[in-house]
């Protein structure tokens, strides 16, 4: 992520991990966390780190509600992000409660429809343009793209070609692309400044 952050002279860029993070108590005044949550090796222990660092100020987490990968077309191309999903994510009423417990406050979820033309590429940023998975540069920022074996990569690349190919997505999935947003599942978890 440093390496492809833009410097700024207001900006100080910090090493650690979640679990001990090199900050004193209150030092910051918000903590933001974009699709990171389920890298943390200790989430407990992230959580009551950020809460300490953060004190009464604003956490907010940027995570992905696992209920929600069954519904989404990817996984009839690539079955193992279901599997891959559901257990990296933790459930929006675990995170929640997690977040109470550990901060003694009020939490409140708030959906995060995608637009139509995403430039990040996170795992549904093909959700209205399926063409974008084809493309190794893409697949190569989605981390459930590197977590499935190579013959149901190719297997699913292959069938998804031939579908786009054939108009058999379009003629599924089609009404996607007349959409300028989609609930695929993303959601803030926000803790306001208590």
């Amino acid at each position: 992520m440093q390496n492809q952050a833009i410097s700024h002279p207001s900006i100080e860029w910090i090493d650690g991990y979640a679990e001990s993070l090199p900050l004193s108590d209150q030092a910051v005044d918000a903590a933001i966390i974009m699709l990171a949550f389920h890298h943390f090796s200790d989430y407990r222990q992230a959580l009551s780190e950020i809460h300490r660092v953060v004190g009464n100020g604003q956490m907010v987490f940027f995570t992905y509600d696992p209920v929600m990968i069954p519904s989404f077309w990817l996984t009839e191309y690539f079955p193992s992000f279901t599997r891959d999903v559901e257990s990296t994510f933790l459930p929006i009423p675990k995170l929640v409660k997690e977040i109470q417990t550990i901060t003694d406050s009020l939490v409140n979820v708030i959906s995060f429809p995608l637009p139509n033309d995403l430039s990040d590429s996170f795992a549904a940023v093909g959700w209205a343009r399926p063409e974008l998975y084809l493309d190794s540069g893409i697949r190569s920022g989605i981390s459930s793209f590197s977590k499935i074996d190579d013959y149901e990569l190719n297997s699913g690349l292959s069938r998804l070609n031939e579908d786009l190919e054939r108009g058999r997505w379009d003629k599924k999935y089609g009404y996607l692309r007349q959409q300028s947003q989609y609930d695929a599942g993303y959601r803030f978890v926000h803790r306001p400044a208590v």
